[in-house]
């Protein structure tokens, strides 16, 4: 594929000789090439009814699903670009999303159907399963005729938080898609005999990455149920199962899957990750090949790349830049550092993104042009190897990374200013790594609530309102109130000065004074009921690790203490590798607390005992 040269979706996008192998397999059922195309082709015919015309936007909202492939590909057969919708956000950011893009109609499932039915009118085509249309009849054979793409033309458009109080469209352009999917397949020797897997959220732009190098190849795609899609045991025995050959897997949950025993004859050639930072390196003798990348949203996914050795020092980089792409760092004047040096990461070249939809002053601000090349200040703070890698070291501006999501802080504190009880607020990330990030909102009362609490809402109140507007991973861990911010000499918000989240009333000064603070209840305290078992004891310190929490109770909840998804997935490993128990993230979910977590290890381990008695 030459960048400069036209570009047409449906040959660089789908194999189209693969005809009858399957091309999609998820949980609304099995496409085949050739089925995918006809109900693409369907799809695009019906938008082109709707008076989608090339180049508007089309809103995709959708899960994970073969449905989705559908959705997507027929968005770009009707030569318009999609708008990355997950349909779990809530009514408000969906309805927001499809007027800041300017949507000019939107396609989903009838999960979101409802959704979608509360933005104000516009068109909509709602999808059966595995992305059958059944309110228009179309004729099976024939096109449309197309006007070959672009490499300037408008591929999709996917959101990221912004700091501003509202999510920022990122637009990518089909060249800078096709240089990815070209150095995806080239890279890792995608052909028709492989099998891939998709777990990425729909409004994550990892998706681009997993769906289209597949299907560009002739692989076939799969997608993980989601009652494995964050189970360590589940998913490797899914992966096995399934002969997945190429998988990308979020950062904590590769981790957790790289300490598992996996069978000798596995299929799996490439265990791809990204979305946070790695901390750890594969062991050896592992039996494929673990890659760390790094990309933005506005880099179109993955701008560096390297694969990880079981033997290395330190901890793994972020690699070198991918086919395409033009990497340097910077100091704070722009200028390029030595080997060795620090500064904050630039990425240059066919993979940078258009840039932000209807907000010329931040793309300005982020994307820097040059004589030549297009330029994206990162914002990430790098070290530049002498081997021309790079190590990650963290961000120079106060967006976090929580599970994989970028976050602005900004975004949630203007949401929750918003509310009639809360004057004054400022949210900031606690945890140990960017895989157990938490957020913590500090909070001051509005006139209406007194220094008892009596008008303040309670945490629950607080979630359902932010939910009405902000995803779950938005939504803060804890919330603290104060009787005011406390503030620097020059005005500004004193951060070091803010009460631990974690501990007793009153943590933190303001002039000497101590700061008046209300911490919402997590669960009984740890001293009222100390672990009673061995197992608890040998438990107990596994959670606090993940938790970083000194002290735990027998019944407080893992969850209520901060823990989600992706530290339940690594705890399920430490569990297995400690007592040689497979403990599911379901289990985890129902039975939270230390007590349950060590009944079922206890039961666990007393079953194997007993068959072991039986065969002796």
């Amino acid at each position: 594929m030459t960048l400069g040269a036209t570009i047409a979706p449906l040959n660089d996008y789908i194999d189209a000789s693969s005809g009858q192998s399957v091309a999609v397999r998820g949980p609304d059922g099995t496409l085949t090439y050739a089925e995918l195309s006809i109900r693409a082709e369907r799809l695009a015919h019906r938008l082109r009814q709707l008076g989608v015309k090339p180049g508007d936007l089309v809103g995709l909202c959708l899960d994970r699903s073969a449905g989705l492939v559908v959705a997507a590909l027929g968005i770009f057969k009707a030569d318009s670009a999609y708008v990355a919708i997950d349909p779990q956000y809530p009514a408000e950011r969906i309805r927001w999303m499809l007027e800041d893009s300017g949507a000019t109609a939107v396609v989903c499932d009838a999960g979101a159907a409802d959704k979608v039915a509360m933005c104000d009118g516009r068109p909509s085509v709602v999808l059966a399963a595995a992305g059958e249309l059944r309110d228009v009849v179309v004729p099976d054979s024939g096109t449309t005729p197309r006007r070959p793409s672009r490499p300037t033309d408008l591929a999709y458009v996917v959101y990221t938080s912004g700091s501003t109080g509202r999510p920022k469209g990122v637009m990518v352009e089909h060249g800078s898609l096709a240089n990815l999917v070209q150095w995806h397949r080239d890279t890792f020797a995608l052909s028709a005999d492989d099998r891939c897997s998709q777990i990425a959220s729909p409004g994550f732009d990892a998706t681009v990455w997993e769906i289209w190098p597949c299907l560009a190849s002739g692989a076939s795609l799969h997608v993980v149920p989601e009652d494995v899609r964050l189970d360590p045991v589940g998913l490797r025995d899914w992966l096995v199962a399934e002969r997945i050959s190429v998988t990308f897997l979020p950062t904590a949950v590769a981790e957790g899957l790289m300490g598992l025993t996996w069978a000798e004859d596995c299929a799996l050639r490439y265990l791809l990750t990204g979305g946070d930072a790695l901390t750890r390196r594969p062991p050896v003798g592992l039996g494929f090949a673990v890659v760390n990348n790094y990309g933005l949203s506005e880099t179109t996914v993955v701008a560096t790349s390297g694969s990880v050795e079981p033997n290395g020092e330190g901890v793994p980089s972020i690699g070198r830049p991918i086919a395409g792409v033009l990497a340097q760092v910077v100091d704070e004047r722009l200028r390029p550092v030595e080997a060795g040096g620090v500064g904050e990461l630039m990425i240059g070249g066919v993979a940078v993104g258009r840039g932000y939809l209807n907000r010329a002053d931040l793309t300005a601000e982020r994307f820097l042009d040059d004589d030549q090349v297009r330029w994206y200040r990162t914002g990430d703070r790098v070290r530049l190897r002498p081997d021309g890698a790079f190590d990650f070291l963290g961000r120079l501006d106060e967006q976090l990374s929580i599970r994989g999501f970028r976050v602005e802080p900004g975004e949630v504190i203007a949401a929750l200013n918003s509310h009639p009880a809360i004057s004054s607020s400022v949210v900031v990330g606690v945890g140990s790594s960017s895989m157990d990030n938490q957020l913590v909102a500090y909070v001051v009362a509005a006139g209406n609530a007194d220094h008892a609490g009596r008008g303040r809402p309670d945490g629950d109140e607080l979630d359902e309102f932010l939910g009405r507007f902000l995803p779950e991973h938005l939504l803060p861990w804890r919330y603290v109130w104060l009787d005011e911010l406390p503030l620097t000499p020059h005005g500004k918000i004193d951060r070091e000065a803010l009460p631990n989240p974690v501990g007793t009333v009153g943590i933190g000064t303001v002039g000497g004074d101590t700061i008046g603070g209300d911490i919402e209840t997590i669960g009984d305290g740890a001293g009222e009921q100390r672990p009673r078992t061995s197992t608890e004891d040998a438990i107990a310190p596994v959670l606090g690790e993940l938790l970083d929490v000194s002290d735990i109770g027998a019944h407080q909840n893992f969850f209520l203490l901060g823990g989600h998804s992706m530290l339940g997935a690594q705890l399920i490993v430490r569990l297995e590798n400690l007592f040689n128990v497979e403990i599911s993230l379901r289990y985890l979910f129902d039975h939270p607390t230390l007590a349950e977590i060590a009944a079922e290890v206890e039961g666990q381990m007393a079953a194997a005992q007993a068959v072991a008695s039986s065969t002796e």
